[in-house]
């Protein structure tokens, strides 16, 4: 169960835990529950109990991220119980939209709370699947770029089953496991990759950076979540004129360690860990991997940490700026569906919510475009249909930023956060909109 043990000889260890990637796979057994942190699902050992599927049954795999194995299939459901927090990717869309493996809605900071609190509904880790570096002389071993909860759900773990890749990244903070916690490791050698830098920007994203650098203060801390506008704010500039601010968050999007090493960010009022860059996955490029590697100004730790409330609100003035796919005319907030649909997930996003409001001077910011699909489509709409799923409630809407301004609702009535709202809606849509909002909200 990832017990730590200093009084073993390393190299012993590594003879023990070092094997193939089909002797891996075959520790896991028929319904057992295998978790897979984000940013760690291990190929070889994967593709090993994918491969073992004849002689599994009800084997729970859940993570946030699933690559198609040829288990997406109605055939393989009695074998593997296949379960995504996340569908960026489309074979996951497809799955679920085809019932073929299932979601399961989570909030970050709750994922293990049922084990760690002994509830009788917890579902224990069996083997825990993780990516690592080799291990150091004394032992240790890496879990990389991508912290999350690689590291705290060790001890939680029956097993640990690791790959062992040459070019994972070594990070500083809470990322380091010992090889006596390890129960198997896989030599899987592969080159470091990265996501394109995007060069090429749209309009509507330049507006939204314009609008969002008004409401980022010298010496704030701030987030930004994952989403392909959020994703370009500091590409495009958002954050350039501001000194000295404090990074503390889920992950980084491209442009954010670029702006550390220019001295923009720099933790110098940070009240949690003063002097560092904190997130639970840092570094978007190969050039940001080069500059995080063994830097101390970079930490990772967590989300269990870095998406907790408590640790959010710690920061005097917080901005969390997260995206979405829809607001309605009351503050309500779609993050990750049409409707019942699954399209993304929630990711960090209510948590740093829920952080930035408790904190004293804090922000949280919803950034999203005024139209999709072409323009025609408003992403601001007068109420949600029935089936939507709500992610953040209206009692926690803050600010909301299109290309069109910024609507600043903390406060307002609904009837107020109405017209705020519209108008930063597309235009040609906010006639419509009115009518609506008189309807529901006017007598």
């Amino acid at each position: 169960m990832g017990n730590l043990r200093l009084d073993v000889d390393p190299k012993r260890e590594l003879e023990r835990v070092l094997m193939g990637a089909d002797e891996a796979a075959r520790l896991v057994r028929s319904f057992d529950q295998l978790w897979i942190p984000s940013g760690h699902a291990p190929p070889s050992i994967l593709d090993a109990i994918a491969r073992r599927e004849p002689e599994l049954r009800g084997v729970k795999i859940r993570t946030t991220l699933l690559p198609d194995l040829g288990w997406f299939r109605r055939e393989s459901m009695a074998h593997f119980d296949l379960q995504v927090q996340y569908a960026l990717m489309p074979e996951n869309r497809q799955a679920l939209a085809e019932k073929l493996i299932d979601f399961h809605p989570y909030s970050m900071i709750m994922q293990h709370k049922a084990i760690d609190a002994r509830r009788e509904e917890a579902q224990s880790i069996d083997k825990l699947l993780i990516t690592v570096s080799p291990p150091n002389e004394r032992g240790w071993v890496c879990v990389g770029h991508a912290c999350w909860d690689a590291v705290s759900s060790a001890k939680r773990a029956g097993m640990v089953l690791a790959e062992m890749n040459e070019s994972v990244v070594r990070t500083c903070g809470d990322t380091r496991l010992h090889i006596s916690q390890l129960d198997a490791l896989v030599p899987n050698h592969r080159p470091r990759l990265a996501a394109p830098t995007p060069t090429e920007f749209d309009p509507v994203d330049r507006a939204i950076a314009q609008h969002v650098a008004g409401l980022v203060r010298d010496g704030d801390t701030i987030q930004i979540g994952l989403g392909s506008h959020t994703g370009v704010l500091a590409l495009l500039g958002a954050f350039d004129q501001r000194n000295d601010l404090t990074y503390f968050g889920e992950l980084t999007v491209p442009g954010l360690v670029d702006l550390a090493r220019r001295g923009v960010i720099n933790g110098r009022y940070g009240e949690l860990h003063p002097g560092k860059f904190v997130a639970a996955q840092i570094g978007n490029s190969l050039e940001d991997f080069e500059f995080i590697e063994d830097n101390p100004a970079f930490e990772l730790h967590s989300y269990e940490h870095t998406n907790d409330p408590r640790s959010i609100a710690a920061h005097e003035r917080m901005v969390a700026m997260n995206g979405a796919l829809m607001v309605d005319l009351s503050g309500q907030i779609g993050v990750y569906a049409f409707g019942p649909d699954v399209y993304t997930g929630l990711g960090g996003h209510l948590g740093f919510a829920i952080g930035a409001m408790l904190a004293p001077r804090g922000r949280y910011v919803t950034v999203l475009p005024s139209s999709a699909r072409g323009d025609t489509v408003s992403t601001i709409v007068p109420s949600f249909e029935r089936g939507q799923i709500v992610s953040i409630p209206r009692e926690l809407a803050d600010t909301v930023v299109t290309e069109h301004g910024v609507a600043r609702l903390l406060g307002l009535s609904v009837r107020e956060r109405a017209e705020a709202l519209i108008e930063v809606a597309h235009p040609a849509f906010r006639g419509e909109l009115r009518s609506e909002a008189r309807r529901l909200y006017w007598p």
